[in-house]
Formats: C-alpha cells, sequence, structure tokens
C-alpha cells in the first residue's frame, strides 16, 4: 500500500467555483483557513464580470450534492476509467452534467490563468506542510498503524490536503479498485493537517469490499438496529451497508489513531460504543489482522445485544 501526499489542481478548480458559487460552509469557529480566504478574496471581484457563469454553476450544485460533483469533476478531468459496476444510473448522469459545463470551465481556467495561480499563489501552502521531516515521519507512524491491523494489498492513497474546504471535513474519492483520492480538510493543529480524517477516509476505501459482502447477509432485524442506531441526519436515509460501514469507522479510527472514541461520535452513532470496546479487546496490532471474521462477528453481537 502506497500512502503519500499530493496536491491536486483539479480539485482545485472545482472548490474554487463551488466557493464562488455560495459555498459558505465552515466547522470552525475561528473562520476559514487562510488559503481560503486569501483565494475567495482574490476571486470574489470576478463574480459580477461571470454572473452567468456561476448562476450555472449553482444550478449544477442544486442537481448534483457538491461532495459528488468534485469526485467526479476530478475523475473526468484526469481520465479515471470507473470498474462497470461502480457505473449506477446516478453516477452516470452526474457525468453528462458535468461534461455539458466543461466547455464554460476551461474558458473560466484560461481567462484568470488558473494553472499559474496555483502553482505559484495555492500550492505552497500545501508544500508548506507537506514537505517538513515531521510529515512524513507522522505520516509513516500511521500507514505502520493501519497495516498493522489491516492486511496490506497493492493500492495507492493520495491524500490531498484541501484548504478550500471546511476544518474537519474530508472525502474518500475511489478512482478505481487500486487508487483513491483522499480529499481532506485542514486541522487546527500546528500542522494544518487533519490526521484523523486520513485514517478515517484510508479506511473507508481498504475497508469497502468488507462492507459489501457482509451487507448481502443482513437479516431484517440488523437491518432494522442499524436504522434506529443511527442518529447521524447525514446518513439516516443512506442504506444500512452505508451506515454501518460509517460506524464501523467511526469505532475503528480511534483504534488505529490512539485516540478516545469521542461524545460525539457515540451520540450521533450510539453502535460505535459497542464497536470500539470489541475491536479493542480483539485486535493486537500486527498480531491480529483485520478480517470478514471479526466484522461478522461484531455483527452478530450487535443483532444479540439490541432487542
Amino acid at each position: 500500500m502506497k500512502l503519500k501526499f499530493s496536491d491536486n489542481y483539479n480539485l482545485f478548480v472545482i472548490y474554487l467555483l463551488l466557493n464562488l458559487s455560495g459555498y459558505d460552509d465552515e466547522n470552525n469557529k475561528r473562520g476559514m483557513h487562510p488559503a481560503r480566504k486569501m483565494v475567495r478574496r482574490k476571486f470574489q471581484k470576478y463574480n459580477r464580470k461571470n454572473k452567468k457563469f456561476l448562476s450555472k454553476m449553482r444550478g449544477l450544485i442544486k442537481r448534483v450534492y457538491y461532495s459528488r460533483l468534485t469526485q467526479v469533476f476530478v475523475l473526468v478531468r484526469e481520465k479515471y476509467k470507473k470498474n462497470k459496476k461502480d457505473m449506477y444510473r446516478e453516477f452516470l448522469e452526474d457525468v453528462k452534467e458535468v461534461k455539458r459545463m466543461m466547455p464554460l470551465i476551461e474558458k473560466f481556467e484560461k481567462e484568470y490563468k488558473l494553472k499559474e495561480f496555483f502553482r505559484k499563489k495555492y500550492s505552497p501552502y500545501i508544500e508548506k506542510i507537506i514537505n517538513k521531516s515531521e510529515t512524513t515521519k507522522t505520516l509513516s507512524k500511521y500507514k505502520s498503524r493501519i497495516t498493522g491491523f489491516i492486511k496490506s494489498r497493492d493500492c495507492e492513497i493520495l491524500i490531498i490536503p484541501n484548504f478550500m474546504e471546511s476544518y474537519w471535513r474530508g472525502h474518500s474519492h475511489f478512482a478505481n479498485n487500486r487508487k483513491a483520492l483522499l480529499n481532506i480538510g485542514p486541522g487546527n493543529k500546528n500542522d494544518n493537517i487533519n490526521w484523523h480524517n486520513i485514517v478515517h477516509e484510508s479506511l473507508h476505501f481498504l475497508l469497502r469490499k468488507y462492507f459489501k459482502k457482509v451487507a448481502k447477509k443482513f437479516s431484517p432485524k440488523l437491518k432494522k438496529i442499524i436504522r434506529e442506531k443511527t442518529l447521524d441526519k447525514d446518513y439516516k436515509d443512506n442504506p444500512p451497508m452505508s451506515q454501518i460501514e460509517e460506524t464501523f469507522i467511526r469505532a475503528f479510527t480511534p483504534v488505529i489513531t490512539g485516540e478516545k472514541l469521542w461524545d460525539y461520535t457515540i451520540q450521533k452513532f450510539p453502535l460505535t460504543e459497542l464497536i470500539y470496546k470489541e475491536l479493542k479487546e480483539k485486535l493486537v496490532k500486527g498480531k491480529v489482522k483485520f478480517n470478514q471474521k471479526i466484522l461478522g462477528e461484531i455483527l452478530k453481537k450487535i443483532e444479540k445485544t439490541y432487542v
């Protein structure tokens, strides 16, 4: 498994357009990251001139949820070929939407020399944090912890620090079965790197195949428990597989990072408390690999515990 930092021009482009089109989400009470503020100030004055174009962008954002829009945009621009089984109807429709907008986006890029701006003004913010020796050591530490519990496989995970995103927010963009791009918003530590989310989103990519397998055997009782115990409004209407995957990974991440399970997580996903305790008891770094058996045992325990 390769785990490394990278910048990504295409991710910057779509997030610039999102920020100019009304994406103002922010979790940090102190405000947006300095790089995000700088970019927004620089391009805010172009809003009037590009009013018609940005109006179309807002329409696109209404039709396609912003997280999926960023993924589709990057995958289309970088010519990644998704597996056929992942090309569901909604995804294909989103690809069509993005491709229809592409000529206008490319015109905007050229007019304002975005590649040059990205290279000279924005990219240095990323290089400043990822080129530190301390960052390299920390990344190596977390890679070792992940592969201590999960069987390593031939894959590449690119971590893209995204200062145009809200603090503490992260997304996994699966290019294919062997490559993922982690879209990671800033953290509020001195290094501005959100290590917790890097581990969290890596686990989504590495463990997805396990959850797809077990989901085929979910009993009606287990599905009911999962739905009732998923209290986070953003996941309330998701399929049971998605709900249990998010719950499980929220419990598994602190086991790897050495953190305590957050009270906030327990409130949103009550099943994390049981899963966290089971993982702490059953997993031994370097001796017991994460596997289908452990996941199955935990799901059986959930079924027996909740009536």
